[in-house]
């Protein structure tokens, strides 16, 4: 007799950087050929005693990743640096093109900002 699915065989705990975060399987399959998409029990990062999967990560960040899966809206984290995100994202296998337009502007202007930094570092260092 095949007993259907309980809602704790639907759910996953993701521990990132020490913060632990419970979503359901179904939510990580909305956004495919991404790291959270695919994940199996097979992984390295998967710990059967604990029935959870660790990466050591960003947890401030990872909490706007999820809830990109949670809601298909990316928000930009206001307390972390363009490049810091843009590394995470690509991490977890997204697109920082897909930044909400409530946030796009603040997420550019960072990144041009830094840009510049990086520019006038490079230029001062010919001296």
């Amino acid at each position: 007799m095949n007993l259907p699915n309980t809602d704790a065989e639907n759910r996953v705990v993701l521990n990132v950087g020490g913060i632990r975060h419970e979503t359901y399987k179904a939510t990580l399959k909305k956004i495919p050929a991404t790291r959270l998409s695919r994940l199996t029990e097979a992984l390295a990062n998967y710990d059967p005693i604990l029935n959870e999967y660790f990466f050591d990560r960003h947890p401030g960040v990872f909490a706007q990743v999820l809830n990109y899966y949670r809601t298909g809206k990316l928000h930009y984290p206001t307390d972390v640096c363009g490049p810091l995100f843009e590394e995470e994202l690509d991490f977890w296998g997204l697109d920082s093109n897909q930044v909400e337009p409530c946030c796009w502007m603040t997420y550019t202007q960072v990144c041009m900002v830094y840009q510049v930094f990086q520019n006038y570092l490079w230029f001062i260092s010919l001296k």
